[in-house]
């Protein structure tokens, strides 16, 4: 019934996209865009046991990071780091310190939009403390702390606009204007390895590695308002499916190590809220999205890890050295 759906889904809107007029989008890809950031990246990592309806709940404690982005052409870099000046966190004592970099690099190819990914993580609290120390108080007492436990995770993603009045880059890296309202079709394929791992001294020992593979298919729409159509507000909803291949390393009841290997079906689901203002030279905003993804990790436990993105923005675009134009005009992509 599910295949069903989403068939219906997906011609639906294939044919609703086709169907649009054109001269949607204004083109600033020629001009140099600088972009700079406030953002907070929230990583969960959750597992729950049906049989007695207990779990845990993973997380890092999260900071305010800063990135600068810079995009010309087809080509796009996103660097984010934690300044300390920007987080004196008073929870510190309580959650304990985290550590979060992360590197983003985009191809823009006609309507195919290529991701490559690099999060590094280190440091977790356990969110559900009070399930395993009577009498714990929120915000009071300190959490159980995890901070050996690390996470490293790279891979990409490939996505492709099925309707060229619908500009995607508009709400990614702003080197294009939606000038009408539009949406569009957007399926993707999606590809990464994780590796998450703690020491034998950790509350919680994990030692485990993944391969996902996903793909979804789902729609984004921008609306545009306004004298000018410089505002903007655009949804996007896409649910998917595919397969984790896990590899964990675990102590039998003779305290030996083996290592086990399964293969299991997951179910993913992304979404995404822009809002903001681009005009010819200035642009500014906020972008919130999520993704997650569930599995069964055997007949009793299931997973859940999710990550949600929120950042607020401010760029300048400006017209690039005739060097460097003469050298991205023999590319032809």
């Amino acid at each position: 019934m599910k295949g069903v759906i989403l068939v219906i889904f997906t011609l639906f809107f294939a044919v609703f996209c086709n169907a649009q007029e054109n001269g949607y989008t204004y083109d600033f890809s020629g001009k140099i865009n600088v972009k700079l950031g406030l953002d907070t990246n929230s990583f969960s990592y959750k597992v729950s046991n049906s049989t007695d309806s207990s779990f845990y709940e993973l997380k890092p404690n999260e900071s305010v990071r800063t990135t600068a982005s810079l995009q010309y052409k087809f080509i796009g870099l996103t660097v984010g780091f934690s300044p300390k000046f920007l987080n004196n966190n008073e929870d510190e004592v309580l959650k304990g310190e985290s550590d979060i970099n992360t590197i983003q690099l985009r191809l823009f190819i006609k309507q195919f939009i290529q991701e490559f990914n690099y999060y590094k993580i280190g440091g977790f609290y356990i969110e559900n403390t009070g399930d395993f120390i009577d009498g714990w108080i929120k915000d009071q007492d300190s959490y159980l702390k995890l901070g050996s436990l690390k996470l490293k995770r790279f891979g990409g993603k490939t996505a492709y606009v099925w309707n060229k009045n619908f500009s995607f880059k508009a709400l990614l890296v702003q080197n294009e204007k939606q000038a009408k309202s539009a949406g569009s079709f957007v399926p993707s394929i999606s590809y990464f390895y994780s590796e998450l791992t703690s020491s034998n001294q950790s509350v919680i020992i994990i030692n485990e590695s993944n391969f996902d593979l996903n793909v979804n298919a789902g729609y984004i729409h921008n609306f545009v308002f306004g004298r000018n159509h410089d505002f903007f507000a655009s949804l996007g909803l896409s649910p998917g499916f595919g397969l984790k291949f896990a590899k964990t390393i675990e102590e039998d009841e003779n305290n030996v190590l083996i290592e086990k290997s399964m293969t299991h079906p997951n179910f993913s689901l992304e979404g995404r809220l822009n809002l903001g203002y681009n005009s010819d030279t200035i642009f500014t905003g906020m972008q919130f999205n999520t993704f997650g993804v569930s599995y069964n990790k055997s007949p009793e436990n299931k997973v859940e890890d999710s990550n949600a993105y929120f950042q607020i923005y401010f760029g300048y675009r400006f017209g690039a050295p005739k060097m460097i134009e003469r050298l991205f005009n023999k590319i032809k992509i």
